[in-house]
Parts: C-alpha cells; structure tokens; sequence
C-alpha cells in the first residue's frame, strides 16, 4: 500500500529543504559511518568514490555520446535485489572486510562505469548527439529543424563511423546548459578553497578587529566567486525551466525525455549518496591527519569535492524534476530510486531503521566511605583538640537490574522518544540496599503517562539531558571514636548505631555538543552537559568549627571547638558540567572517561551545646547555608561483540566511578588591609572532617534491535 498524496509531498518538502535528498537519512548515515574506526584504506576508497561521483556526472552528460534508446540508457538500473549482489561484492573484500559499511553511493558508481562501458562499445550507427547535454537542448527548443537520430549506412563498418559534431552554440537557456554545469563545478571548487583561506586568515584574530589587507582581499573574492555561482545557478534553472515546458508528445522527443530523466535521477541518487557519507570521510581524514599532518590534504580534499557534489545535486534535482513533466513519469518511479522503490519507500524503511528496543543489564557495586580531610601536616585543617569523631560501617549495595526501552530516533537525535517497555525499577536482585536510574524530567516535574513521554521527546530534540539516581544503603552501622586530644588518635569507641542511608541526585543539562558537533567529533567528546545538580543525603554528624590560626593567612586553620552527634541533612543546590569523552559505542573496543564537578550550597540546620563542659546540655541552634563542591570521575571500556553490520547490536561496558563531596560553613570573612590592597580571607569555617565518597565498579550490558 502505497502512501497517499499529501504524505508524499510532506516528505518530498522535507526532502527539498535538505542538503541531503531525505532529511532523515542523517540518522541513518550517522549509525552507520559516524563511529567508525578511522582507517586510511577505507577513508581513501569512499574519497575516491566522492571524487569518480564527480566525474561521472560531467561524463555522463558531456562527454558520453547519446542515441534515443540507446542500450547503455537502459543499464543504468538498480533494484533492491542487484543492490545486494553488488553491496556482497564489496562486504567482505578489502578494504571493508566485512567490519565496514558499504556506502550506497559506491553501488551507483559502479553502475554508471558499467553503463559508460557499454556506451564505448562499437555502434551499428553513428550517435544522434555528441552528448547528452545537446539533446536536452533539441528537446527543449524543437522546431522542423531539430537534430533527429540519423540512420547509419548499411555498408559502413561501425570502426569508419564519425563522432557526431555539437550542434551550434544556442542562445536558449537549455543550450548554455553546459557552460552553467561547467561554471558551477568550477565556482564550488574555488569556493571550497578560498573559504579555508578566509577562516585561515581570520583564525586567532580578536572579535571584532579590523581586517587586514590579505584578509580584506580574501573575503572580496569569496563574495565575488558567491555571485558567478548564484550566476551559474541561475543559468540552470532558467534551463530546468525549458525543459519543464518541452514537447514531448512525439519521437524521438518522448524517448530522450524518458532517457534524460533515467540519466539525470540516476545521478542524483548517486549524488544524494555520496553526500550522505562525505561529512563522514572529511570527519575521519582530519583524525588521521593529527597523527599524519600530510593527510590532512584528504580532507581539504573530500570539504571540496563536497561542494561541488552539493551544487551539482542542485543542478540534477531541478532537471530531473523538469524532466519528470515531459517524461509523464513521477521522480520516485524513476530508475535512479528503484533500489527501496522511492523517495517514500526509502523514508519508512529509515523511520523503521530509527526504533529500537533495547535490553538493558546493569550490575552495580556501590561503596560509601568518608575520606578524612588532611591534618596540619598534609592541609589546612588542624584537629588537634577534638575529642570525638564519627566512623561509618556501610554495607555497598549490590544490584543487579534491568529495563526495556522502546526508543526512536528523530533527525540528527539518536533515541530522542524513550518509552519504558517493561521493568518500573530497575532492580531484579539487590543487596545491603538498592540503585534506581531514571532519566525522565516529565516525572521530576510532576507529569505522569504520555504527558510525560511528550514532555522527555521535546527535552531530548532540543539537547536537555536528565539523570536521576537514587541509592539506599540499608545495612551500616555510625561508631563514635573518642579522640585523644593532644595526639589526634582514636582512643575506642564511645557509642554505636545502626543507620541507613539514602541518596538522591538529580542532573538536568545541556548537550552543548549539539552547538559544535563536528569539533565534539574531533575532540572525542561524546557528551558535555552543562547545567544543574540536585543532591540531597542525611548522615550523623559532628561539626566542627576552626578558625585562622594567623590571621590574614588563610594557610591553617586550628580547632576552635566541636558539636555534639547529630542526624543532619545535606541538601545542595548546584551548577556545573559533566563530560563523557570516547569513541561512542561503534568501535570494537574503545576506552571512555567521564568527568563532572559542580560547586553550589544549600541550607543546613546544627546545633553546639551552649556549655560544652555540660554533655546533653542546652544546644544553640542554627541555621546557615552550607557550600559545598562535588565531583565525579571514572573510566572503562566499551566492548562491542557484533560487527558493525549487523542491526542488533550487543554491547558490554566496565567502568568505575568514583564521587565526592565536599562540604562546609563559612561563620566569618577576615579583612587584612595592606597599604592600599585589602585581602578577604575566611576567618572562621564549620566542616564535618572529611569528604563523602561514593564508588565503586559498573557492568552494563545493552541489546539493541
């Protein structure tokens, strides 16, 4: 069943305003070329595709001789099922082995070289126009006089027989239709290069400085080479508008428009291939250009070819549309899109290629542990003084969970909707507690069902990532140490309680790779969200309030005086960035690391005891806000087991993870004045003696079909 009229031209509009024919065939190119390993045999093998695409174009339609009907017109097919003999051909060869896709633009070119073959071989007559370009022109301005195929003499040989002569310069617009295809190509190449000499003369200049004379002179030709490309663009559209209007209601004029169209959406579909994977090649080139500086030139190289691609996929759209009308024939039904039948065809096997379910299994480990902050020997803090101290026994959590996930991916948005396909929690075994994940911002803010859903879908296409993680420790046991005060070590336990632990931490943020992708590309920046953190946890605790021990300094602190044991929350409010940095999930095996830190505060309530002679006396109660700075670090491996080729993928992923917090009061600022300078230091400060720590290793396991 085929797609209804107003579906076809929503998605032939989504195609027109695309550099590349269906828009989201980006999601789909992506998946398939963005992450994969940069070797110098297959970047080598897709530019030179990139560059025989852009000779092929100029061959076919100005060099190639051409006859109504001609047999070498008719070759140019390919359907679903040669598509496939021909991607085997290739799969398993060198240089792709089998671990590397095979661009479709390749299949193209291949069919082409088979047809200009074909279009070389002997004829039983001479050709009725020296290329196709001169027949565009008899078709589109006919008259008594048009250029008609000849008939070839019955008694000379096919080796005697003269090439036909080009026709006389024509003053219509079909006819100037070679010098615009010409002057485009030649423009776009030009073009190409003397924007790279703009963005070199311009690279580490202050915003906003003048330009220099070289500069000045660089951006003069980059305007002036814009307006003859706009001229040669012109030239082609007044030509697509000729052959719009052409009579083709007669032969041979019904025959070279069918024959013109075979040609011209053939190339197109070759072009809007080839475009699909050069973004990639130039991507892959410049990663071994930074270890190869010479190769750099492959990349210059294929940003060209790019251009020129683009221009002439502009031109070979506009014709192939005109010719469509002469033709009787719809574009999509043309030979150029048999393989996945059509434009529409083509855009529902990628939005079936764009949802996936995935199978997730997490096994998790998770340890908490308080890191005692450095003594006046290796810090600024000096405890010497105190008398009782808290030491945590927590059992980790052992988890092991699993979810299924519907997802589907929108233009450019890998798994931008997220529907929970089984599992509510992600728990299926847990011990000494357990771990929820969740990364859902419609439920943080109230939405439930497919409120929610729609609210995540818009979060995710505009960049906004949310996290949600929540721990409960259930199994531990709070020791208070009496501490000898002139040496500062444990001197045995005074009191001991069971206790449990849960900690909840939100991140909302920005992808900011969405702003710059192809430098995230070159960095090896997977992931970089700038934004907010919510963290919030409830411990006992024994403050601690030290004060400068040399005024002015700020250098060491020195214990002053200690609260009692007390069941504290710490709640923060924070903002800051995390960044994951690798080579995604497409290389065999590829390393990663993740770094976050975040600074903010939050209110907090503790008490002193207003005698501290008098334990379990009155207590002054107070309330200030608590700073506090947190950060996170790890690093794994990403291990992939099913070839690149293959839909269903299975990856494994060992990482750990390790997070701190830490926290304190500023009670005082201490002003020093120095001849006309004043320097603020923090005269006094409250803490709790040490850093939170939460870590511990992670093997994720993910099934993608």
């Amino acid at each position: 069943m085929r797609p209804g009229p107003a579906l076809a031209g929503l998605f032939l509009a989504a195609a027109a305003a695309s550099a590349c024919v269906p828009a989201t065939y980006n999601v789909r190119a992506a998946r398939a070329f963005a992450n994969e390993d940069a070797r110098r045999a297959i970047i080598d093998d897709r530019a030179a595709d990139l560059e025989r695409a852009v000779w092929l174009a100029d061959e076919v339609l100005a060099n190639t001789p051409y006859s109504p009907g001609d047999a070498w017109v008719a070759a140019l097919r390919l359907d679903d099922d040669e598509g496939e003999r021909l991607r085997e051909r290739f799969e398993e060869a060198a240089p792709y082995d089998g671990e590397h896709e095979v661009p479709l633009a390749k299949l193209y070119r291949v069919k082409l070289d088979e047809a200009l073959a074909r279009a070389a071989a002997p004829r039983p007559a001479p050709p009725a126009f020296a290329r196709l370009f001169d027949a565009l022109a008899a078709l589109a301005a006919p008259s008594p006089t048009a250029p008609s195929p000849p008939l070839a003499p019955a008694a000379q040989p096919p080796a005697a027989q003269p090439p036909a002569a080009p026709p006389p310069a024509s003053t219509s617009a079909a006819g100037r239709l070679p010098a615009a295809w010409q002057a485009l190509a030649e423009h776009a190449r030009a073009l190409a290069v003397e924007e790279r000499s703009v963005e070199r003369l311009s690279a580490g200049r202050p915003l906003g400085a003048p330009d220099t004379p070289e500069l000045a002179a660089a951006k003069g030709k980059v305007a002036a080479r814009r307006r003859a490309l706009a001229g040669a663009q012109r030239d082609i559209a007044g030509a697509a508008a000729e052959l719009r209007a052409a009579s083709a209601g007669q032969e041979p004029a019904a025959t070279i428009a069918r024959d013109a169209l075979r040609v011209t959406s053939f190339l197109l579909r070759m072009h809007t291939e080839a475009l699909a994977v050069a973004p990639y090649v130039v991507k892959q080139a410049r990663r071994v250009a930074r270890g190869e500086p010479g190769y750099g030139a492959t990349a210059a190289r294929a940003e060209a070819l790019s251009r020129v691609l683009e221009e002439q996929r502009e031109a070979l759209s506009a014709c192939a549309e005109a010719l469509a009308v002469p033709a009787r024939t719809p574009l999509e039904d043309t030979a150029g899109f048999e393989m996945q039948e059509s434009l529409l065809e083509q855009g529902r096997a990628i939005s079936l290629d764009a949802v996936h379910l995935q199978l997730k299994s997490d096994v998790e480990l998770l340890f908490f542990h308080q890191l005692a902050s450095p003594s006046s020997s290796g810090g600024i803090n000096d405890y010497r003084g105190r008398t009782r101290r808290l030491a945590y026994d927590v059992d980790p959590v052992f988890m092991v969970g699993g979810r299924a996930l519907l997802t589907y991916d929108f233009e450019h948005v890998r798994n931008a909707a997220r529907l929970n396909a089984g599992f509510k929690t992600d728990r299926l075994f847990s011990s000494g507690g357990d771990i929820a994940y969740d990364s859902s911002l419609g439920k943080l803010i109230g939405l439930n069902g497919f409120a929610s859903d729609v609210f995540d879908i818009g979060a995710d296409l505009v960049g906004i990532s949310t996290s949600l993680k929540i721990a409960r420790f259930t199994s531990g046991n709070v020791t208070e140490l009496a501490v000898d005060p002139a040496t500062g070590r444990d001197a045995g336990a005074v009191a001991s309680a069971p206790f449990q632990l849960l900690v909840r931490q939100i991140d909302v943020g920005f992808d900011v790779t969405k702003l710059f992708p192809e430098a995230a590309d070159e960095l090896y920046l997977e992931e970089l969200l700038v934004g907010f953190r919510y963290m919030d946890y409830k411990l006992p605790r024994i403050f601690y309030a030290l004060r400068e021990r040399e005024p002015g300094t700020g250098d060491v602190y020195v214990f002053e005086r200690q609260s009692p044991a007390q069941s504290v929350t710490s709640r923060f409010y924070q903002g800051g960035f995390s960044l994951r940095m690798g080579n995604g999930e497409w290389p065999r095996l590829a390393p990663f690391g993740d770094l976050g830190l975040y600074g903010g505060a939050g209110p907090v309530r503790y008490a002193f005891s207003a005698d501290p002679a008098v334990p379990g006396g009155p207590r002054e109660v107070d309330e200030a806000t608590m700073i506090a700075l947190s950060g996170n670090l790890s690093a794994g491996l990403r291990l992939r087991l099913t070839s690149n080729l293959s839909r269903l993928r299975l990856l494994t992923e060992l990482s750990y993870n390790v997070e701190a917090v830490g926290q304190g009061i500023v009670s005082s600022i201490h002003a020093t004045r120095r001849g006309d300078e004043t320097t603020y230091t923090v005269g006094r400060k409250i803490d709790i003696g040490g850093f939170d720590l939460f870590h511990g290793p992670r093997l994720l396991a993910v099934l993608v079909l």
